[in-house]
């Protein structure tokens, strides 16, 4: 692959990118990124403009190959279904969420999956021909022996489910993906990592997944489940966990069980909505239920970072909603429990996606993966063709 099309490559995979950033992905020089930006500019592929990076003056590229083209990220939840539509370069054209009955069966959900999608893309005058890939995000470990999620999802419903029981309902072609995994994709395109090659994004909602970078790809370990930091102990004695075992960091600390210990406390039954609300408030009965959580998220946080090395960790999910009070609390039980060069060198940050996370991630994983892959290579070489063939007419 010539640089001209390595650097055109990674714009439609990873998006609008100042140059420095193109030299870091890339692996060439400085110089070289410059001379190549200046020539696929002359040619009409991209745009430039002024920005700023890491508080210096930058020049940001944006790429500019016309196509009608687009992948599609589809997050399916315990109640909701998110849908993303994207273009090359990560151009948003669709982003919908819609919610769905608790224990819905995996076909009916995906049956209104198939309809949210083709109204979207009507509306967007696309058609099924028009997409290069679909990955749905679920939240569960998938076994990447077999394509099947496992034991341990959240959705029972789903265990045993494959690709191909995707694909047949849908009509396209589609992979499986877990949740926290999407996620970290979206945090690296859109969100805290866009700079960061090694770290976890930890998503706390019903269940609790990590999805881990290292080295700049997305780390699933030998069978495809690592990241299940929902399932670590930190009370041996504690409650009975879905997955067989006492304790573990979702029985203490995952959306369902917060919500939980606030309505006993307040005797009534508290809503996420309110949960958010109250935490916004300070109120505190709900500070402390939420600072008993990210102590126990802190903890098992800073195993995994004492062991991975991560520099950065960011939590998303329902239950990074509640901000600064949950931020805080994590912060604070990683600080007790990593050694001291990790809690040191290592950032814990909020996610500004929300919900948002996994259904853009699956997009982006769609771009990156598979035969979307040879579409853009061909896009690219279609564009340089015609830029040669063009100043050979003109000589």
């Amino acid at each position: 692959m010539s640089n001209e099309r390595v650097v055109l490559h990674d714009l439609l995979t990873h998006g609008p990118s100042t140059q420095s950033e193109l030299a870091r992905r890339t692996m060439l020089s400085n110089g070289s990124v410059s001379s190549i930006v200046r020539s696929l500019l002359d040619r009409g592929l991209v745009t430039t403009s002024d920005t700023i990076s890491s508080g210096r003056k930058a020049t940001l590229v944006t790429p500019q190959v016309s196509t009608k083209r687009v992948a599609v990220g589809i997050d399916l939840g315990r109640s909701h279904i998110g849908l993303v539509i994207a273009k090359p370069g990560r151009e948003l054209l669709v982003e919908e969420r819609k919610r769905i009955d608790h224990g819905t069966p995996a076909e009916e959900s995906l049956q209104q999956v198939r309809d949210l999608l083709t109204k979207s893309l009507a509306a967007i005058d696309r058609t099924d021909d028009d997409i290069v890939a679909v990955i749905v995000s679920v939240p569960g470990p998938i076994d990447r022996n077999t394509g099947r999620v496992v034991d341990g999802t959240i959705l029972p419903e789903w265990v045993g489910r494959s690709a191909d029981d995707v694909s047949r309902v849908l009509g396209l072609e589609a992979e499986i993906w877990n949740d926290a995994d999407a996620g970290a994709f979206a945090e690296r395109a859109w969100g805290e990592a866009a700079n960061d090659e090694d770290f976890l994004y930890v998503k706390i909602g019903t269940g609790i997944g990590a999805g881990v970078f290292l080295r700049g790809s997305n780390y699933t370990g030998a069978f495809g489940i690592a990241g299940e930091i929902g399932h670590s102990t930190v009370d041996p004695s504690g409650n009975h966990c879905r997955c067989g075992n006492r304790g573990c960091l979702e029985t203490v600390a995952s959306m369902p069980v917060v919500l939980q210990h606030l309505s006993d406390a307040l005797g009534r039954d508290v809503t996420r909505d309110e949960l958010s609300e109250l935490a916004s408030s300070r109120h505190r009965a709900t500070v402390r239920v939420i600072q008993d959580a990210g102590l126990a998220l802190g903890q098992s946080i800073a195993m995994a970072a004492n062991m991975l090395g991560t520099g950065l960790v960011v939590l998303g999910g329902p239950l990074s909603e509640t901000g600064d009070v949950l931020l805080d609390a994590v912060r604070d039980g990683f600080a007790r429990f990593a050694i001291s060069p990790v809690a040191e060198a290592t950032r814990v940050e909020l996610s500004p996606l929300g919900e948002a996370a996994s259904a853009r991630g699956a997009a982006t994983i769609a771009f990156e993966h598979g035969d979307a892959l040879a579409y853009l290579v061909d896009s690219v070489d279609r564009s340089l063709r015609s830029g040669v063939d063009n100043k050979s007419s003109a000589s």
